[in-house]
């Protein structure tokens, strides 16, 4: 798909970094009558997303296109819990003892020959997993709270980070 309504999500992120449609279509280089669409529902091309991620500089509006386009991990935005740091620790403080529980079952499962793996090794590993998940979203989430305190994206120190994880062999490349 090209385009998709974000209507919502545009509110919630210029209200978040309080960036006027005006500011955000000289930003974006588009026609306020243009943006004042996508603020009215008119579906917004992939492009036209990611030049207003880019601009608005926003870690949750920036995951959450990537989410509903991409199918990337979604951001983390709870009515329950607290948007804090303190608190995304304590979460995932929680779901590091719950994928602790998990851990031995899972790598004696993992340690057999893929022959021998009965439904329950199998299941032991996929409930491993699926808490580990838990934790990585939490801590995704924890990371960004950070950075928003310091005006930085995640995207950026990402950027930020890359030439020390291609120092330690991290990743690939130049």
């Amino acid at each position: 798909m090209n385009s998709r309504v974000i209507n919502q999500e545009l509110r919630e992120a210029t209200e978040r970094k309080g960036i006027t449609q005006v500011k955000l279509a000289r930003g974006t280089f588009r026609a306020k009558t243009t943006l004042n669409g996508y603020f009215r529902g008119e579906p917004t091309p992939v492009d036209a997303m990611k030049d207003i991620a880019n601009y608005m500089n926003d870690s949750l509006f920036s995951q959450e296109m990537s989410f509903r386009v991409f199918k990337q991990i979604p951001p983390m935005q709870s009515d329950v819990f607290q948007d804090s740091p303190h608190t995304l620790d304590m979460i995932e403080l929680f779901e590091t003892g719950e994928r602790q529980i998990r851990k031995n079952k899972a790598m004696m499962a993992l340690a057999k020959r893929e022959a021998a793996m009965t439904e329950e090794d199998k299941e032991a590993i996929n409930d491993y997993v699926m808490n580990y998940l838990d934790e990585i979203f939490i801590e995704t989430r924890c990371v960004e709270s950070i950075l928003e305190r310091i005006n930085l994206s995640l995207m950026d120190a990402v950027i930020k980070r890359t030439p020390y994880w291609r120092k330690q062999n991290y990743l690939r490349g130049e």
